[in-house]
């Protein structure tokens, strides 16, 4: 073989090489089947009830079970399709979940109770727990999960691993750490030092108690039934709302922001750095800081609120209304007791009912 006919094949078979790497972007150049938007099944992405739906449907199985033992008020045990292990009580009491809950309060059953159920305290529960009537939880205890058809409440110092529904009304003791998702069709009520990430309720109640602002204040008009649009006003540097000053409009403003005692923004409100709302102050749209946001007491705030490092929330504020809920999100959130919230409190790293915002 001469020099040039050796230098030819070798420059083909690199390029060669060099080529199928490229081949399949050159064919999508041609054919664009990956122009359309990908599919992507959002099942459980952004519904909080999905996994107590699921649990649903996965003890649907046991319905005639649970009938009889009803009717009976008898026990039974068994597993379900994916071999885990199942208890049945008709009549629940702390002396038919001796029979599955072991001396050192360690209980790594399926628990379905077929009407009210009280828990002894210091257990685990490393299983799912479904409860047809009201639930009550002793103090220290650890729960996987809980699905409660009527109220469902805890002791102080229990912990939740995954998720909570109850069909009635949610409360927590004092102390509780709730790790995973918590809905309710009713109400959410934690107490005090409470801990949190995801809650979803038509009422979330922080604190033993809560200020109760004016339902009908004809100075506080519904912003959802307003068509008229708002002008927005854009500010490079810091800017301050007067107090009692009535805003109307949208503000954006590149630097900090702070809206003073008592003013009323017919708007939403955007910080690109820290924003500050005090005492009294309402907002009828959103507010959104890039940075740190602190709401002041007796605040009252119709539409969605992101802080994107932390959020503080003082006593008396009210985010959201029955008509209108909301979402209220940041990584962190410190919030003094008599918070209310109409729709969603989403920490996503760390929530807690604090003394001190």
């Amino acid at each position: 073989m001469n020099a040039y006919l050796s230098v030819s094949v070798l420059i083909a078979f690199n390029g060669l090489l060099l080529t199928i790497p490229v081949i399949p972007a050159i064919v999508e150049l041609y054919r664009k089947s990956d122009a359309q938007p990908l599919l992507v099944i959002q099942k459980h992405g952004g519904e909080i009830r999905h996994f107590s739906e699921g649990f649903r449907k996965y003890i649907d199985e046991l319905k005639p079970t649970l009938k009889e033992c009803r009717r009976s008020g008898a026990t039974a045990r068994g597993r379900l399709k994916d071999n885990a292990e199942y208890f049945v009580m008709g009549k629940p009491s702390a002396t038919s979940l001796r029979e599955v809950r072991k001396h050192d309060g360690d209980c790594s059953t399926v628990i379905v109770a077929g009407g009210d159920f009280e828990t002894p305290g210091i257990s685990n529960f490393s299983k799912e727990i479904y409860v047809q009537g009201n639930f009550q939880g002793g103090n220290f205890n650890h729960y996987r999960a809980i699905l409660g058809e009527k109220d469902v409440e805890l002791g102080a110092y229990s912990s939740v691993a995954r998720w909570i529904h109850a069909v009635g009304v949610f409360s927590a003791s004092y102390h509780c750490a709730l790790s995973g998702r918590v809905s309710s069709d009713s109400a959410i009520k934690l107490k005090r030092k409470c801990t949190f990430l995801r809650l979803n309720a038509p009422r979330i109640q922080l604190g033993a108690s809560s200020i109760e602002l004016p339902q009908n204040d004809p100075a506080v008009p519904d912003s959802g039934k307003s068509s008229v649009a708002l002008k927005r006003y854009l500010y490079d540097q810091d800017f301050e709302v007067q107090a009692g000053q009535i805003f109307h409009g949208n503000i954006v403003t590149r630097g900090k922001l702070r809206v003073h005692q008592g003013a009323r923004i017919f708007g939403s409100l955007k910080s690109n750095k820290q924003m500050v709302l005090e005492k009294g102050v309402l907002v009828t749209g959103s507010v959104i800081s890039a940075s740190q946001l602190y709401i002041g007491p007796g605040c009252c705030i119709h539409g969605p609120i992101i802080a994107e490092h932390a959020l503080h929330i003082d006593i008396g504020v009210r985010l959201g209304t029955p008509a209108k809920l909301a979402t209220v999100s940041s990584p962190k959130i410190l919030a003094k007791e008599g918070v209310v919230v109409f729709g969603s409190l989403w920490a996503r790293e760390y929530g807690e009912v604090a003394d001190k915002a």
